[in-house]
């Protein structure tokens, strides 16, 4: 068995070797799903059901498919100028340049793209320049406000990839739970890397703030309305992404309504497509690795308080290290802790804390797709990014046994 858990977590260890002989990160997945069957000695008709059930399973389907079209979402508004409206919008509402420079970044990373940041990177990089901050401090505070709705909003890969596996969660529950991460996370952005920078305060016309609030307010109306729709209306979240393209369809007053069906279609990556049936067919194979599971229940059974958070952190990193993505780690950890007897409440706080230990090792990936594009924007290297992460690495990883440990002590 110990054997079977070296290989297992080798799997993941030489991910970073199918980047290296061109292998696509998407089908390397399906490559890992595929020895990991072979490690644990899953017969060839379970491993084809493990497939098949990606498509068969509606609502794992239902998510890979929801994934995709978010990613074409996101291309329609850059291509019909919803985010250069929004980004107008955003820099004739705030009058100091410090708060448009974090502002930016987070309201663009509403759009759930696969290397988003590098949306924001040019604007953080020119406001960056007018405030003397430095290329590195520039690069963090782009990718730090980037991420800021990744553990916020309901629309984001990691948290449909939690909702489809433990469909039991309430996803705004566990938002909150994310909030106090997300917001001691920035605090100590702001704290290390902007507090002491001289603001640039902008002259703003206050008779033109409604028009830019309204403009904000219209052109951001496809990402918000979804939560809308979702979380208080309680429509379906694949109906409430569809309703988004009527929304910047209606918005946009095109005439040629091929030409916004064939952006839609070239909005749609196969890639994207690719990576959620991988991520997914990995999961329903550890599912099937009964050794796997059983051996890793006893594992978090038989350990208590500090020894299991540790146990639980220190897999979450591996996986998320070295794939570069936040939700294939909770793809994989969260099923193993449905073996455990825990209430909902219970499985909702290890969600956090799994969801808060798989974005430590995610979001200092050197693989982290939106980290490499912001260093090439912002033009540093990747060692001084890394010497200015020195100071917040320490304080994330503080933050999320802390707030584990808190939640557990308060609510359970």
């Amino acid at each position: 068995m110990i054997i079977q858990i070296i290989l297992f977590l080798a799997v993941f260890a030489i991910m970073p070797v199918w980047k290296k002989v061109k292998v696509n990160f998407a089908w390397s997945l399906i490559i890992s799903a595929l020895l990991i069957s072979l490690v644990f000695a899953i017969s060839p008709q379970q491993i084809w059901q493990n497939f098949a059930d990606v498509f068969l399973k509606l609502s794992l389907f239902k998510n890979v498919i929801i994934v995709v079209l978010i990613g074409a979402l996101g291309v329609l508004m850059k291509k019909y100028g919803f985010l250069v409206k929004v980004n107008d919008a955003i820099l004739h509402i705030l009058a100091g340049k410090k708060a448009v420079m974090l502002t930016l970044p987070a309201v663009i990373g509403l759009l759930s793209v696969p290397g988003g940041a590098q949306l924001s990177a040019p604007f953080v990089k020119e406001i960056g320049e007018d405030l003397g901050v430095k290329p590195q401090m520039r690069a963090v505070l782009n990718l730090t406000c980037r991420h800021i709705a990744l553990m916020l909003v309901p629309t984001s890969n990691a948290l449909l990839v939690i909702k489809a596996t433990v469909p039991e969660i309430d996803i705004y529950f566990l938002i909150l739970l994310d909030l106090g991460f997300v917001v001691l996370m920035q605090l100590s952005c702001y704290f290390f890397y902007i507090r002491k920078i001289p603001d640039v305060k902008v002259a703003l016309d206050t008779s033109l703030l409604p028009k830019y609030i309204k403009q904000l307010l219209i052109y951001l109306s496809p990402i918000y309305m979804i939560l809308v729709f979702n979380g208080i209306l309680k429509i379906d979240m694949l109906i409430c992404v569809l309703l988004s393209f009527v929304i910047i369809f209606a918005i946009s007053g095109r005439k040629d309504v091929k030409d916004y069906i064939t952006s839609f279609v070239q909005g749609i990556k196969f890639n994207t497509f690719v990576m959620m049936v991988g991520l997914f067919f990995i999961q329903n194979t550890i599912k099937s690795a009964d050794s796997l599971i059983n051996g890793f229940s006893a594992v978090f059974a038989g350990s208590q308080g500090f020894v299991l958070a540790l146990a639980i952190f220190v897999f979450a990193v591996i996986i998320s290290v070295t794939t570069g993505l936040s939700y294939t780690a909770m793809g994989i950890i969260m099923p193993m802790l449905m073996a455990l007897n825990l209430s909902i409440t219970q499985i909702t706080i290890f969600g956090f804390f799994v969801f808060a230990s798989s974005f430590c090792g995610y979001f200092f990936s050197p693989l982290h797709l939106c980290q490499l594009l912001t260093i090439q924007t912002m033009g540093c290297s990747p060692k001084d990014v890394y010497k200015e992460y020195a100071k917040l690495i320490p304080c994330v990883v503080f933050y999320a046994f802390a707030l584990f440990f808190v939640y557990q002590a308060v609510l359970l």
